[in-house]
C-alpha cells in the first residue's frame, strides 16, 4: 500500500512504506487498513480536525505556512461486508475533496453538515456558499421543492446521473461495470451492484458516494428525509448524516432507523437526544446496537426475528443484534 492523500489544500498524508508521513513528521510502523479504520502497528489512527498552522507554543512555531484545517472522511460509515472497501473509499474521497472536486463537496455537506443545510433544518433562510454553488443550490432546492421552483444546473450526463437528475430509463442506459457505474446504480436503486467485485483504484471513492446516494438524505425544514431501500441488500448500516449518527437495520422485514436528529423514514423510527458509535457498536438513547445486555424485559432484534421479554444474550454469532429495554 502506497497512498498520497491530500488532507488539506497544501498538506499531503503519505501512507505506506512502513510509515505514516505528514510534512516533515513521520511515524514508523506496519500500516494496515482494517474494518474499523487505519492502523499503525496495532494502534488505530485517529484523525481530528484540530491541526492549524502556524501553531505557536512557548514562543516557537511548530509549523509554518497558511492557516488551514484538514477536512476528511474517516470512519463515517459501516456496512456489513464492505467495511475495508469503505475505509479505502474514505481516503480517496478525502483526496478528491481537498483537490476541489464539487461532487466530493456535495458528499462532505451531507456527511458532516454545512451551515446552509442546518439553516434549512432549523427553518431559516439558507445562504448558498460561493464554492460549488450549483451542488449546494441543488441540495437546498430539493429541501424546498414543495415551496420553491428550481431549474437544475446544466451539467453533463455523467454528473447528472450521479446527482439523480436523469430519468430512470436514461440513467439505466449509462450504468457500466465500474466504480462510477456502481454509484449511478445505487442512486437509482439497483442495489445488486453492491455484489460487484471491482479493482482497487482511486475511483473507489464512488462506493462512498454511491451508498450515500442510495440513502439520499434530503434536508427539509424540520428534519432529514432518508431512503432506507438499501436495506434490501444490507442487513444494517451505520452512517453519519450531517455529522450525527444514523443507525438503520432490517429486522424481520421491518426497516428500523434510530439517530439523534429528526428523521423522516419509511418504517420504524426512533429518535434520541444522543447517539454515540464506536464502529458498528452504537448507543442511541436506550437502543443498544451490536451490544447485547441481559435484561429482565427488553426487545431483542436480529435480521430475521424480534422477541420481547427477558433477554439472555446468545453465545452464537449473529449479523447484528439490537437490544432495547422495555419501557
Amino acid at each position: 500500500m502506497d497512498l498520497h492523500i491530500r488532507i488539506s489544500p497544501s498538506r499531503v498524508l503519505e501512507i505506506g512504506g512502513g510509515k505514516l508521513r505528514l510534512g516533515s513528521s513521520a511515524v514508523v510502523g506496519k500500516v494496515e487498513v482494517r474494518n474499523d479504520g487505519l492502523y499503525l502497528g496495532d494502534k488505530l489512527v485517529v484523525f481530528r480536525q484540530a491541526l492549524k498552522c502556524p501553531v505557536r507554543v512557548g514562543g516557537s512555531y511548530l509549523c509554518h505556512g497558511p492557516a488551514e484545517v484538514p477536512r476528511f472522511f474517516y470512519r463515517v460509515i459501516y456496512a456489513d461486508g464492505l467495511n475495508v472497501l469503505l475505509r479505502y473509499a474514505e481516503l480517496y474521497a478525502t483526496d478528491r475533496l481537498n483537490r476541489g472536486d464539487c461532487l466530493a463537496e456535495y458528499l462532505y455537506a451531507v456527511v458532516w453538515g454545512a451551515p446552509y443545510l442546518w439553516d434549512l433544518y432549523y427553518r431559516k433562510t439558507p445562504t448558498i456558499p460561493r464554492r460549488c454553488a450549483d451542488v449546494a443550490s441543488l441540495l437546498v432546492a430539493r429541501g424546498l421543492r414543495e415551496t420553491r421552483l428550481y431549474t437544475p444546473p446544466h451539467v453533463d450526463n455523467a454528473t447528472a446521473a450521479l446527482l439523480g437528475l436523469l430519468k430512470f430509463g436514461e440513467a439505466l442506459g449509462l450504468i457500466e461495470f465500474s466504480w462510477w457505474g456502481l454509484a449511478v446504480a445505487l442512486r437509482y436503486g439497483v442495489y445488486s451492484a453492491l455484489r460487484w467485485r471491482l479493482p482497487h483504484t482511486p475511483d473507489m471513492w464512488f462506493l462512498l458516494f454511491g451508498i450515500y446516494s442510495a440513502l439520499d438524505p434530503v434536508v427539509v425544514p424540520g428534519g432529514v428525509a432518508v431512503d432506507l431501500g438499501i436495506l434490501r441488500a444490507l442487513p444494517y448500516l451505520v452512517a453519519r448524516i450531517l455529522g450525527r449518527w444514523l443507525v438503520a437495520f432490517n429486522s424481520a422485514g421491518l426497516y428500523m432507523a434510530a439517530g439523534n436528529f429528526n428523521m423522516m423514514t419509511e418504517g420504524g423510527r426512533k429518535r434520541a437526544s444522543y447517539a454515540s458509535c464506536d464502529g458498528v457498536m452504537c448507543d442511541v438513547g436506550g437502543l443498544l446496537f451490536n451490544k447485547c445486555v441481559d435484561v429482565d424485559c427488553g426487545i431483542f432484534r436480529t435480521w430475521d426475528f424480534e422477541f420481547k421479554g427477558p433477554i439472555k444474550c446468545p453465545s452464537w454469532d449473529l449479523p447484528y443484534v439490537a437490544v432495547e429495554p422495555c419501557k
